[in-house]
């Protein structure tokens, strides 16, 4: 498992059958196109919201999650524009890929090599499809955005707006897993340097995005970097760390990418104690997975370093 496949995040988005029900209803049965698209575009914020919770059975999660990623999907089909849909949607699968497929592609690997593979294939489908998803809407809102990640030397600097932040950290993350699961496949891999673009476009509108999630994420990229990269990421590692208010996730990301690259077996085993114990009293559902993700690293120390 390289250090790129290593960002874990995930805030369940619940479902909200009835009122969504009623929204879908509407959609269909009332006439007028402008009434549609007022419903669908309602419709769109209600699958998009976000909440988190404290519910701790993953295997019920990971089934209403792929519920709920499917209905999605299908209404962004019809209103590609929408930001928050797109976002959800991108979000969605790329946790998915991360929490259900290569955390179980990890805990297996000793046991059988060829389902871990085949875990680990499945997920980095999921996560393409994640970094198609959101990519094209952000094309539909920035249509330079395209040549500007494509060019070496870009006439002027391409901005982000506040709103774009969310969707933006998704695709460079479900794009940069992509990458760190396609190493055989040269065509998805040469697209590295436009993760890296993408990032940088992140960071300049909002650094401090998600507690500590994007600055973990920019310190996982200068470790992909070639060349040895690992002062500048622990800078960014620790950022994340001082911004992470409640969530552990950065802890763990410091030592699962920072500490094991640098062979830091003392820092290793620290960051995740103090994850461990953090997590302990904060039992949101970022917070429960990061915990389960510690303690498994923990027993697996003799084996990385």
């Amino acid at each position: 498992m390289t250090a790129m496949t290593r960002q874990l995040r995930m805030n369940l988005i619940p479902n909200h059958i009835k009122a969504l029900a009623l929204s879908c209803f509407l959609i269909f049965m009332l006439p007028g196109c402008s009434t549609q698209k007022y419903l669908t575009e309602k419709a769109g914020d209600l699958l998009s919201k976000e909440t988190l919770t404290t519910e701790d059975d993953l295997e019920l999660l990971m089934h209403a999650s792929a519920y709920h990623l499917k209905l999605s999907e299908s209404l962004l089909k019809e209103i590609p524009h929408h930001l928050k849909l797109s976002e959800s949607v991108t979000r969605g699968f790329t946790q998915y890929a991360f929490v259900f497929l290569m955390d179980e592609a990890d805990r297996i690997e000793n046991e059988s090599i060829k389902k871990s593979t085949l875990l680990r294939i499945r997920a980095a489908k999921m996560l393409i499809r994640a970094k198609s998803i959101g990519l094209e809407t952000l094309k539909l809102k920035h249509g330079q955005l395209g040549p500007y990640l494509q060019s070496n030397s870009p006439d002027k600097l391409l901005k982000l707006d506040m709103e774009d932040v969310g969707l933006a950290y998704w695709v460079m993350t479900s794009w940069a897993g992509a990458i760190s699961l396609s190493k055989d496949n040269p065509d998805v891999v040469a697209d590295l340097p436009q993760v890296f673009k993408l990032a940088n476009l992140v960071w300049q509108t909002d650094p401090k995005f998600d507690q500590g999630a994007l600055a973990s994420m920019m310190g996982t990229l200068e470790l992909a970097k070639p060349g040895n990269q690992s002062k500048k990421a622990e800078d960014f590692f620790n950022l994340g760390i001082e911004w992470r208010g409640q969530q552990i996730a950065p802890l763990v990301s410091k030592a699962e990418n920072w500490a094991v690259a640098t062979q830091n077996k003392d820092a290793f085993i620290q960051l995740l104690n103090l994850a461990i114990q953090e997590g302990q009293d904060k039992t949101d559902l970022t917070n429960t997975i990061m915990t389960r993700r510690a303690k498994w690293l923990l027993e697996s120390t003799d084996n990385l370093f």
